[in-house]
């Protein structure tokens, strides 16, 4: 690679960074800002939006009831999607492109209609069901499972074959090579893919509008009936937290994976198994 190829690429990828990261800066600086309105920098700074955002009782209740709805959906998505990858990795079953294409597909649906699809289900069919933790999280583990399977899908794909098969040479089920071979080699991409269903389900909006009653919403809920009601710099005080919030719990992730050694501890494996 020439000197100027790697100048254009630097550029280049200084560009796509700019563009991803300018709109969050302008929302943190909007935050901490004297103006109500940010037109360009900022007269003073104040912690005053902050302190509204945490004391405003529709954000907290629909903090809490966010962390719910996330923490449910993660848990009920992993469960069907770890399995699901798997067989579709490793159960050399006819029918598993026809599989993996029924867990892409919801990626293809817009989240405005299955938001309105779950809500004419619970509206007709299942009317205990609107408006709780469950019902709400079962809709967001539709949206989930996509990103669940193919995340555990990719670190099957680099986990070797043959220390599984190892595993079964030496007695072990099928039932015990997963859980005490498969599972501990795929431990990282299945932190990530939790980390990530969780952060996803608790920004999630266009579903869960259809399914929130009066009183009860989700954060990003209590976002948008706030932007109705109020265009002031609250919402971006409350973006604000969202974001560092997200960056926190992703950077204690890779923090948590880090220190246990599991950065390359598959590719060490795998290595060991072929030598």
């Amino acid at each position: 690679m020439t000197v100027l190829q790697r100048a254009l690429r630097t550029c280049w990828l200084a560009a796509c960074v700019v563009f991803i990261t300018a709109p969050l800066l302008i929302v943190l600086v909007a935050s901490v800002s004297t103006d109500h309105v940010l037109t360009g920098p900022p007269s003073g700074f104040t912690l005053r939006w902050l302190q509204e955002a945490v004391t405003y009782e529709p954000f907290r209740i629909g903090f809490v009831y966010s962390v719910q709805v996330a923490a449910v959906a993660t848990a009920v998505a992993l469960a069907l999607g770890v399995p699901a990858a798997y067989v579709i990795a490793r159960g050399g079953l006819p029918g598993t492109g026809v599989l993996r294409s029924l867990f892409v597909a919801p990626l293809s649906m817009p989240r405005v209609v299955t938001g309105f699809g779950f809500f004419v289900l619970y509206a007709s069919v299942f009317p205990t069901a609107y408006g709780t933790v469950g019902g709400v999280a079962l809709a967001h583990v539709l949206l989930l499972l996509p990103f669940v399977v193919a995340l555990v899908g990719s670190g099957l794909a680099n986990l070797d074959p043959s220390l599984e098969e190892a595993g079964r040479d030496l007695g072990a089920s099928s039932s015990q090579v997963f859980l005490r071979v498969t599972l501990p080699q795929i431990r990282m991409p299945l932190a990530i893919a939790a980390v990530f269903a969780f952060l996803t389900s608790f920004d999630e909006v266009d579903t869960s509008v259809f399914l929130m009653p009066p009183g009860v919403t989700t954060l990003p809920v209590a976002i948008f009936l706030r932007l109705e009601q109020n265009q002031d710099p609250t919402t971006s005080a409350v973006s604000s937290l969202m974001i560092v919030g997200s960056l926190l719990l992703a950077g204690l992730t890779a923090l948590a994976l880090r220190r246990s050694g599991l950065f390359g501890a598959g590719g060490r494996l795998n290595r060991g198994a072929r030598t």
